[in-house]
């Protein structure tokens, strides 16, 4: 679908959404840049789509240039014996709005819009061999209604039937253990990335729309050279700005500019 199409959908669903399902947003907490008091919940352990886990290998961030690419700008940095991966929200980073799962919730056989080129992007990082990281603020205690399918079931589908990568050996699905809002989401998120480096995940990328998003990725360590923010946010606290409504320009920039992972890597 054309960004401008995308573009006109995004304004008209908000409008349309703000007054039908405004209670409904604030009681589920999807959108990640709410306010809320309460201690932040520790974060759910990482998982593929269907499972939990994320792969193993070793230690943290790694430092990035301008343009996003580990510093040596060769395939040679993502060869050091750590396993290289990205980290990515789902909401409004790779679906066109916080409303599109919101709609899920309310009637099951709904399938939310994705960002023009999410897939894609995604898919390009997994087949340069990057662990692939979903960490969304959607909460493991909601269920779909007409399939009654748990968040984490209903997100496992929406991302394999959108062809985004989802092999259990390269990819994680980590969801909050219960509803949060506000400062709770960007400290469950930075536990949870802090939890998968200490496997061993090393998150050369980010990908994310929300303040939290922002938040979470730099208190891991996640330089803002190499973290990409998309929406309303784009380019706050010196990440980079991702400018219209999907990731086709983006991709077609920088994926140049990523060393692919090896193969003999241990």
């Amino acid at each position: 679908m054309p960004s401008t199409q995308y573009a006109i959908l995004s304004r008209m669903r908000r409008s349309t959404l703000l007054v039908l399902l405004a209670p409904l947003t604030l009681s589920i907490g999807c959108g990640d840049d709410a306010s809320a008091e309460g201690p932040p919940a520790p974060p759910s352990t990482g998982a593929d789509p269907s499972s939990t886990g994320p792969a193993s290998p070793t230690s943290a961030g790694t430092a990035a240039d301008e343009t996003g690419a580990s510093s040596s700008g060769t395939a040679g940095s993502a060869c050091s014996g750590q396993q290289p991966a990205i980290v990515t929200d789902i909401d409004e980073t790779l679906t066109l709005s916080d409303a599109e799962f919101i709609m899920q919730i309310a009637d099951g056989t709904y399938d939310p819009i994705e960002r023009e080129g999410a897939a894609a992007l995604i898919g390009a990082y997994s087949e340069l061999g990057y662990h692939v990281l979903y960490l969304t603020a959607r909460s493991e205690m909601i269920t779909v209604s007409g399939t009654d399918e748990t968040a984490r079931e209903a997100t496992a589908r929406w991302l394999q039937e959108h062809d985004f990568p989802v092999d259990p050996t390269r990819t994680s699905l980590v969801l909050a253990p219960m509803l949060m809002l506000g400062d709770d989401i960007q400290a469950y998120k930075a536990q949870a990335l802090m939890d998968g480096q200490a496997t061993g995940l090393r998150f050369d990328y980010a990908y994310g729309n929300a303040t939290t998003d922002i938040g979470a990725y730099a208190e891991a360590g996640i330089p803002l050279a190499a973290t990409f923010i998309i929406g309303e946010h784009a380019g706050e606290e010196g990440t980079v700005a991702i400018e219209g409504e999907g990731w086709v320009e983006h991709a077609q920039a920088h994926l140049p500019s990523v060393p692919a992972v090896c193969d003999d890597m241990s």
